[in-house]
């Protein structure tokens, strides 16, 4: 898998709305997953009080495509290994990520997945605008 392919998936996921981390698949769900585990800074043992802030932050923003809470999103980050928990709930960490998603956070590593996620939307809202401009003034012609 390139990086590429994962960065193309984010970008067109992230101007999506509403959506559910089970309706994902494929490139989108792992560079989704990868993007919302990169919120939590590596090397830190946090608390799940700082690790929920961290996801709240990461949904209101990079992540504002997703009709999720916080609370779902670090199970899935527990559950796919991409977020260390300990027996207690009570430490939290970044994991090094397992085979299986290790290139997607990589690739989402690489391209600030916040920075890129604002200039997607940024992107598509101008594309709407210019194509209500077309249709519009279409419209108007005789």
């Amino acid at each position: 898998m390139s990086d590429d392919a994962f960065a193309k998936a984010w970008r067109a996921t992230a101007v999506k709305q509403g959506v559910t981390l089970g309706a994902l698949a494929g490139d989108a769900f792992a560079a989704t997953l990868a993007s919302a585990s990169l919120a939590l800074p590596g090397g830190a043992t946090l608390t799940e009080r700082d690790v929920n802030e961290c996801l709240r932050g990461w949904l209101a923003g990079a992540g504002a495509m997703l009709a999720t809470d916080h609370v779902e999103l670090r199970r899935w980050l527990v559950d796919l290994k991409l977020v260390e928990r300990d027996g207690y709930g009570r430490a939290y960490r970044r994991a090094t990520p397992p085979a299986a998603m290790a290139a997607a956070v990589a690739a989402m590593a690489a391209i600030d997945p916040v920075a890129t996620a604002a200039d997607a939307r940024a992107s598509h809202a101008r594309e709407r605008t210019e194509r209500r401009a077309r249709h519009e003034a279409r419209g108007s012609e005789p």
